[in-house]
């Protein structure tokens, strides 16, 4: 694991609650379907309820999201970022 994930592992408490700020392509229909998939895939029942509005780029040609996951471990923190960075639809998670 990185350096940068063993310091999350320091100063994260785990479980908690991480908002992922998903960017996607906005043509695709079902892009927010597929992020939350990867998201059950690795924390079962980890997505919480989305309370922010979606933003639309100044172009729309993306829209950003902010996925609210309860995450319970740092090995499962790095697996989200890296699964949902890795699907086609998804432009950045920050």
């Amino acid at each position: 694991m990185s350096d940068s994930y063993k310091k999350l592992e320091e100063l994260m408490t785990f479980p908690c609650v991480v908002g992922f700020r998903v960017i996607v392509d906005a043509t695709v229909v079902n892009s927010l379907g597929e992020v939350k998939k990867v998201i059950e895939s690795i924390e079962p029942k980890g997505a919480r309820e989305i309370t922010d509005p979606p933003r639309k780029s100044a172009k729309g040609n993306y829209v950003s999201y902010t996925v609210p996951v309860k995450v319970t471990s740092p090995k499962n923190l790095k697996a989200l970022y890296e699964k949902i960075a890795a699907l086609e639809c998804v432009k950045h998670v920050i």
